[in-house]
């Protein structure tokens, strides 16, 4: 199984490099790039990504302000050049965070813990409906 994945990124070495480490892993999908953080949302929603990597600072909008407006239903590995954004960034319930420039290992790990996250949530959310659906078929009978 693959992982839809998308990068935003306002820089476009930086959301090269993301896209090439998210293009040559095996278990993951790149379904966009977006320089602008908008389109990125909107595709989010269209394609009901499961992973987003997110940059802190743009020009438009930065991460924060962005996350404090919208609801986003994805894995979030947020990253950025500076350091002192990762305790806010936990703070908001991101996923991971990953500094820039971002080592192949790391990106592995990053990627792999979140991996192991969503195939947990789908595995209760799996035995939650299950449940639910035997208690219902209980109640009729």
């Amino acid at each position: 199984m693959k992982y839809s994945t998308i990068v935003i990124d306002d820089s476009s070495i930086q959301r090269l490099a993301t896209s090439f480490l998210v293009k040559n892993h095996t278990k993951l999908e790149l379904i966009g790039s977006y320089a602008n953080p908008y389109e990125g949302i909107k595709a989010i929603y269209d394609y009901k990504v499961d992973i987003v990597f997110l940059d802190v600072l743009m020009d438009q909008v930065d991460a924060f302000e962005l996350l404090d407006s919208i609801e986003i239903n994805a894995a979030i590995i947020m990253n950025s050049t500076w350091s002192h954004f990762a305790q806010p960034a936990f703070e908001y319930g991101i996923n991971d965070f990953l500094i820039k420039p971002m080592p192949k290992k790391r990106f592995e790990q990053a990627v792999d813990k979140i991996i192991k996250q969503i195939q947990l949530e789908r595995e209760i959310q799996k035995q939650s409906s299950t449940f639910l659906f035997s208690e219902l078929l209980s109640n009729f009978n």
